[in-house]
């Protein structure tokens, strides 16, 4: 019997071969610029619903999971402006030993370049495929949720919205998602800047069949009328080619203000408060036609510390589900550095989404703690909770079962990190996935010096 790959698979093979190959033809006096680390994670994980369906079945999973971490900085800099990373798992049943896989593989890369002193450009690529049972082998601990006005940060991965983050919970089956993300910022003047990007997320349904395309050209203009205001106005042009066989665009414009209160680049009590409402308009053949757009974030730090609240509401993609979806959530994250080596994050997601044939809610929390034992060794334990409940329409789709769907998982793991350049051996820094926040703007700060 003639033997096949799965095609995301040979996509992940190709895309860690590319990346292998295009770092060695790099020139010998660049390499000094380069850093790579070889982390290896093992974990034992408990699921009381590993399929997340109403027919409950428990298992314990073993984790074995390598990732491979490159980054690059310029001469003279030393926050990376590349990072690339790709980290496949293999996972091990103990009470049903026929789903031993090595289905699942994350890969990512960001890039920031830097062309002139106002003209700045990124480019990101994530890459995820999750085998057919839903686990959560690996508790990621989410970072700040800037404002609109707020590039990425240099050298990281653009992933999409968090309070969208709910594939896991819907699908059926197998699945490999990419979300490539392009962009860039110009300032025109001290207190004018112009952004703009492209994003292209897909999705394809390798069980249930089917695939989800999704492209989106935004621009912004942004206006530092205050210290602390960034008045801020915008429209994004999404075009969609959905797996129910919907197709068509969504407008969206918007108008806002980001404010911050006690901003300094000093790590001190910081306040910042982005709020946007505005119109989208559906011009597909399904789905909600007109909708509020509506986005706040607030976000508080401390100098160990970082809360994050806020509500995004506007037309997206239901996931395969259905069509175009009116959607809501209200998310919040808490990311505490408790002492030098404990650290601590948390996170809860509720999201409505409200299509023309189904209406469905989904809740996701979770709490995490991580242990540095030494730069090299660390261990970490997390506990997640997945809620969704789905109405009379969810008959309509093969992605959901009416009524309620919940699971709980907990993870216990043990990483151990090694440099292999430009050092070899284990780990000198450490590497937590906690890090001290900071709030930057996308303005330059006017600094004076103080007077003899």
């Amino acid at each position: 019997m003639a033997c096949t790959r799965s095609r995301s698979k040979i996509s992940a093979d190709r895309l860690f071969l590319f990346a292998l190959v295009w770092t060695l033809s790099f020139p010998s006096h660049l390499w000094a610029a380069f850093a790579s680390q070889f982390s290896f994670l093992t974990g034992e994980e408990y699921s009381d619903n590993i399929f997340f369906s109403k027919n409950r079945e428990h298992d314990f999973i073993t984790v074995f999971s390598p990732t491979l971490t490159m980054l690059y900085a310029p001469e003279g800099q030393v926050i990376p402006t590349l990072s690339a990373e790709i980290s496949p798992s293999y996972q091990i049943y103990a009470r049903n030993s026929d789903l031993n896989n090595f289905d699942n593989v994350s890969a990512k890369a960001g890039y920031a370049y830097q062309y002139s002193p106002v003209l700045r450009f990124y480019l990101s690529d994530w890459f995820q495929r999750q085998g057919k049972t839903r686990t959560e082998s690996f508790f990621q601990p989410y970072g700040l949720l800037a404002g609109p006005t707020s590039p990425p940060p240099v050298g990281k991965v653009v992933t999409p919205p968090l309070s969208q983050n709910v594939t896991g919970l819907i699908s059926s089956g197998k699945q490999a998602t990419n979300f490539v993300s392009l962009g860039g910022s110009y300032l025109y003047r001290p207190l004018i800047q112009f952004t703009g990007s492209y994003t292209n997320e897909f999705t394809s349904y390798i069980d249930a069949g089917g695939q989800d395309v999704y492209h989106t050209i935004s621009a912004r203009g942004i206006y530092n009328w205050k210290q602390d205001h960034n008045l801020n106005a915008g429209y994004k042009l999404s075009i969609f080619d959905l797996r129910n066989g919907d197709s068509g665009t969504v407008h969206e414009f918007d108008i806002g203000d980001d404010y911050f209160t006690n901003y300094t680049l000093q790590l001190t009590p910081t306040l910042s408060l982005a709020a946007s409402s505005g119109l989208s308009i559906n011009t597909g053949n399904s789905g909600p036609r007109v909708a509020n757009n509506t986005n706040i974030t607030i976000t508080k730090l401390w100098e160990t510390a970082e809360l994050n609240g806020g509500l995004r509401k506007a037309l997206t993609p239901s996931y395969g589900v259905s069509g175009i979806s009116d959607t809501t959530s209200l998310f919040t994250t808490f990311n505490w550095h408790m002492t030098e080596k404990l650290s601590a994050n948390s996170y809860a997601i509720f999201s409505y989404f409200d299509t023309d044939d189904v209406i469905y809610k989904t809740f996701q929390a979770g709490l995490g703690l991580e242990y540095l034992f030494t730069s090299w060794l660390s261990s970490g334990l997390s506990y997640a909770f997945n809620w969704l409940n789905a109405g009379a329409g969810a008959n309509k789709t093969d992605l959901l079962e009416r009524g309620v769907v919940k699971s709980n998982i907990v993870f216990l793991s043990l990483t151990t990190r090694f440099d292999i350049w430009p050092n070899i051996g284990l780990a000198r820094s450490m590497s937590s996935s906690t890090l001290t926040p900071i709030l930057t703007t996308p303005f330059p700060v006017q600094r004076t010096q103080a007077s003899p």
